[in-house]
Order: C-alpha cells, then sequence, then structure tokens
C-alpha cells in the first residue's frame, strides 16, 4: 500500500499504488463521470478534467463548483494549467483544503486555446527549466505529491533525446518525480485536439526507454489504451489482485440513479439531466 503525505492533524490516507488510472479528459472527467467509475472501480486512480490555475484563483469565493467531490473519489489528482507561476502556486494553495492526493501540471493539450500563442499545455514542454520552477512553486504550496503529464515531443521536437533532455531538466531542477507520458507527440498547426489523440503515431518505445534510462523515477504510460479485452473488464481484480466490484450493471445504475438525484442545483447551479447522463454514454 501507498501512505500519502498528510498535513499535520489530518490521518494518513492509505491506497493501493497507482498501476492503473482513469485519464484527465476535458468536458468528460467531471464530477459526475468519477462517480460513476468509483462506482464500477474501487482502486483506480482519477484525474479532475484541466483545470486553469487562473480559474481557481479568480473563483476563489466559489471552489466548491470546480473542486468540491465526494470522499469516496479517493484516491483522486487535481489536474491544473497555466503559465504564471503565481497563480498556479495560488491556485495549489487554494486546492488544499479540498485534500487531493496529487498535484499534476498539464504539459500535454494541444488544444490551440491552452497551447497556441506560447500559452500552457504541450507548449510547456519546449521550456523545461520554466516547467521545472513551475512545479517547484506547486510543489512548495502542497505536501501531497506532484507530477507533470506531458506529450513524447511537439511538432519537429520530438527525438528521444529531446524527450530525455524535458524529463531530466524538470526532475533534477524541481521534487517531480512521477511522469505521465502520452505516448505520441503533438502538432500543433493543422489538426484538431480530438486528432492529435489519434493521428500522430504511437511510440510506446520512448516509454519504455524512460523507464530504462531514468530507473530512479516514476513513469506511467497513456495513450491508445482504450480497452482492457485481456482481463474481460475486471480491472481491479486484474491489476490490483484484489475482488472486482461486487455489483451488477443494475446496481451500478441505481446507485448512478441515487447520486444524480442528489446533485440537481447543487453548488449554486442546476445540474442538467444531460450533465449527469453523458457519463452512461
Amino acid at each position: 500500500k501507498q501512505q500519502l503525505q498528510e498535513k499535520p492533524g489530518v490521518v494518513a490516507r492509505y491506497y493501493l499504488p497507482p498501476w492503473f488510472s482513469v485519464a484527465p479528459m476535458m468536458d468528460w472527467t467531471d464530477h459526475h463521470y468519477r462517480t460513476l467509475v468509483r462506482l464500477i472501480s474501487k482502486h483506480a486512480w482519477l484525474y479532475t478534467e484541466m483545470l486553469a490555475a487562473e480559474t481557481i484563483v479568480h473563483q476563489k469565493d466559489n471552489l466548491d463548483r470546480f473542486l468540491a467531490y465526494s470522499p469516496d473519489q479517493h484516491p483522486i489528482v487535481l489536474q491544473i494549467g497555466g503559465s504564471n507561476i503565481e497563480n498556479l502556486a495560488k491556485a495549489t494553495e487554494l486546492a488544499n483544503v479540498y485534500c487531493y492526493d496529487e498535484i499534476n501540471l498539464n504539459c500535454g493539450c494541444p488544444s490551440p486555446k491552452v497551447a497556441g500563442h506560447g500559452c500552457f499545455g504541450v507548449s510547456l514542454m519546449l521550456n523545461p527549466k520554466f516547467v521545472a520552477e513551475a512545479m517547484s512553486a506547486i510543489a512548495a504550496s502542497t505536501n501531497v505529491p506532484v507530477s507533470v503529464k506531458c506529450r513524447i515531443g511537439v511538432d519537429d521536437h520530438d527525438s528521444y533525446n529531446e524527450l530525455c533532455d524535458f524529463i531530466y531538466q524538470v526532475s533534477s531542477l524541481s521534487p517531480t518525480k512521477h511522469f505521465i507520458i502520452h505516448s505520441r507527440k503533438a502538432l500543433l498547426n493543422g489538426i484538431s485536439p480530438a486528432e492529435n489523440r489519434s493521428i500522430p503515431p504511437l511510440k510506446y518505445e520512448y516509454f519504455y526507454g524512460l523507464l530504462r534510462d531514468f530507473p530512479d523515477l516514476r513513469f506511467t504510460i497513456n495513450g491508445g489504451i482504450s480497452r482492457v479485452d485481456e482481463i474481460l473488464g475486471h480491472v481491479d481484480a486484474a491489476i490490483y489482485d484484489k475482488p472486482s466490484c461486487d455489483l451488477t450493471r443494475r446496481q451500478v445504475l441505481e446507485k448512478y440513479l441515487v447520486y444524480g438525484d442528489s446533485v440537481l442545483g447543487k453548488y449554486g447551479h442546476r445540474s442538467t439531466l444531460r450533465d449527469v447522463v453523458k457519463s452512461n454514454a
């Protein structure tokens, strides 16, 4: 089991290692979706959607709407995005009260709204020293582990050596020891974010090279992994050597229906039925 760091006066939480997680997905891994996933899997690590640091800072009087979650969603990782170090630190500090189990910086999103014009997301990979500085500021603002989610490259900056340089600089100049690697490069011009999840070829060999060349760091593989056919959907049983969810599909839906009824209109805005049921699509 893995013991996570905690603030003084807070009971330590113990989880099975993060051998499997549900990747952060914009407009998808919201509170509703994570509730459904947790009914199915007891041990998978869950990620929030990416939240811009500026949103957290500017909405500091309305944070429940963006950061609140039910206790059964642990272990859960907050993913933030941004390129302003002061705001990244402030956002992390504001999130501390919600007791996330890890803080993750997005260095992989290829959306033009995020990565364009040298903003944040995957563009940050072109400036590893800045990422290291940002991660140092984030780590200094929390007592839980920090991590980076990135691609294997950006546009023509896609050699294995360039990826190694990014990993080396960030890990040696900051407390970051965990990297989630989407094993595709990102193309910033000419294709959509959805196409960036399928058109650039997967290069899993880059990931396994990092395992070999950075044995003191922890890496999580991501990209192109959407089915678990070989274990017939029993993710918990196969990966964690623990019993899978003992609920039938009908019982999962019945429990989720109770949850849906409980959240409509919560947090000062009215969730629509569409919000709640899109997880079932």
